[in-house]
């Protein structure tokens, strides 16, 4: 008889078996119930790589900021950074970069061809080789990721304006001598010239090459010439220009360096004679000083008056009208004057202002105000000032405000005013008519000469036409060149002493212009003409 276990004790085994059961059935439920607690992946991709990120992160801005991510102010996130995390997430960082750039463009040039009177028949000339423009072109540019994805233009500038290549077809028949009142006297390819009775009787004064055209200067009685000179490289110390005396009516006279250099102004009082002893005619001059980079001087905005003696250059009773001033806005540029008929007042023009100086004792006054043209170039406009032969009008080019309500500095608009000397008229004559418009009153028969610009609103670099009106702006009529011709690059004009009749600069050559018909008499052909004064 084999031998087992009481009842009782496996009874009891198999109770505890069943609660043991029932104990591991019921923690295996539990553990189904109850949610996972494993940190979810997400994948990131910044700056060009791909990070597998656990986190813990409840939102993509917490996901950034546990990945150490800094975000751009133009930056973007895709989803956006308030999104919850979800598993298996894709996040993309998305980096925005905005930025200028500039390039520059060519603009090609025109080709015109002109029939001019100042060439042989049948000959061509090459007067204006064509210049290539370049503009500038800023562009803001977007790049997403260095990818650019937007491109728009933003400013369009002109660095170098195009010019238009010229080609002169001759039409010139036989040139007759002209006659000539008083005294002529140019400069030709830097030198000084003197032309006298008719136009074939001219004459060299200086032979070096080196007027630098800031003071050219003929006396009232046509005697003698003020000019200045480059320094040359022997001088002890940096100087803008030297300033000479020269007796034009002795053959073969040698010049005479006066007591002044670093001249930017000067010019022989009115109505006087430059006698060898130097006393009876007066001088005005104002200086500067050397400076760095362009234009290479610092006006000191002064006025000199003294009188020269041809023979030795000494100045006789110097004496000092205005002190050094910064002459305003732009005044580094300097301050031009004009000397009344009557040798008592000078008429002064600044960058931004035209008034009278009195001669005696410097006391200023001014007749007119207007914004100083901004030309973004180291030159400053400064307006051209005339005197009425009786001396109570001021004739000058204004800087006029812009037509379209725009930056005043910037405005493209210059007219022609008459002011009175005693402040109470201002009147416009002409409108629109360019910044070298260089309106001058001829001695007698009541009219005034100036230039118009071809392109008024580009004055600066546009071609001139010269205009002939009567002195309250009627009658108005142009008398040079023809319309089919090219314009003049700059209204040179000066009157015949009691006369009707004018000379100008066209294509490097003296035309006289009879006044007002227009008739016109080529009076040089050699070229190279840059100003002229008629005495």
């Amino acid at each position: 008889m084999s031998r087992g276990l009481p009842d009782g004790i496996i009874q009891r085994m198999k109770h505890r078996s069943i609660a043991v059961l029932a104990l591991f059935l019921l923690f295996g439920l539990v553990a189904c119930a109850a949610p996972s607690t494993e940190a979810p992946t997400v994948a990131l991709f910044v700056d060009g790589r791909r990070r597998e990120i656990i986190t813990e992160a409840l939102t993509v801005r917490d996901l950034l900021t546990e990945a150490g991510v800094t975000l751009g102010p133009e930056d973007r996130v895709t989803p956006p950074e308030p999104t919850l995390i979800q598993p298996g997430m894709t996040v993309r960082v998305i980096r925005v970069e905005t930025r200028t750039e500039k390039e520059e463009r060519e603009i090609p040039f025109d080709r015109r061809t002109v029939h001019d009177a100042s060439i042989p028949d049948g000959e061509t000339q090459l007067l204006e080789p064509g210049v290539t423009g370049i503009e500038e072109l800023t562009y803001r540019i977007t790049l997403e990721n260095d990818v650019e994805v937007d491109r728009q233009l933003v400013r369009r500038e002109t660095v170098r304006e195009t010019r238009t290549e010229v080609i002169l077809v001759g039409t010139q028949a036989e040139q007759t001598p002209v006659s000539i009142a008083g005294t002529v006297a140019y400069v030709a390819n830097h030198n000084a010239w003197v032309m006298r009775r008719t136009s074939t009787n001219q004459r060299r004064l200086t032979s070096e090459g080196d007027l630098d055209g800031r003071v050219f200067a003929l006396s009232a009685d046509g005697s003698h010439l003020l000019f200045t000179r480059a320094p040359t490289e022997t001088e002890e110390s940096p100087l803008i220009n030297t300033l000479w005396i020269l007796d034009t009516s002795t053959v073969a006279a040698e010049p005479v360096r006066l007591e002044v250099d670093n001249a930017l102004w000067a010019a022989w009082e009115p109505d006087c004679d430059a006698t060898v002893t130097g006393t009876g005619c007066r001088i005005a001059f104002a200086t500067g000083t050397t400076a760095e980079g362009n234009p290479g001087w610092q006006a000191e905005n002064d006025l000199w008056i003294a009188r020269p003696r041809p023979s030795t250059g000494e100045l006789v009773g110097e004496r000092q009208v205005l002190e050094p001033s910064d002459g305003g806005t732009y005044g580094w540029w300097g301050t031009t004057y004009t000397w009344s008929p009557e040798g008592q007042r000078l008429a002064y023009a600044r960058a931004n202002e035209v008034g009278i100086v009195r001669a005696y004792d410097g006391e200023l006054t001014r007749l007119a105000q207007f914004p100083a043209f901004r030309s973004y170039a180291p030159w400053v406009w400064v307006p051209d000032v005339d005197w009425s032969p009786e001396g109570e009008f001021i004739l000058t080019t204004l800087h006029g405000p812009a037509p379209t309500g725009g930056t005043p500095e910037e405005s493209p608009v210059f007219d022609v005013w008459t002011l009175s000397a005693d402040g109470t008229i201002t009147a416009e004559l002409a409108s629109e008519v360019g910044m070298w418009s260089a309106p001058t009153f001829a001695p007698q028969a009541g009219h005034v000469a100036f230039g118009r610009a071809r392109t008024p609103y580009a004055s600066q670099t546009s071609n001139y036409d010269l205009y002939v009106m009567d002195r309250d702006g009627s009658n108005r009529r142009r008398v040079f060149p023809p319309a089919e011709e090219i314009g003049l690059a700059y209204p040179e004009i000066v009157w015949e002493p009691g006369g009707s009749r004018f000379i100008t600069v066209y294509q490097e050559n003296l035309y006289l212009i009879q006044a007002p018909e227009g008739d016109a008499h080529r009076l040089t052909d050699s070229g190279g003409v840059t100003a002229v004064r008629w005495r």
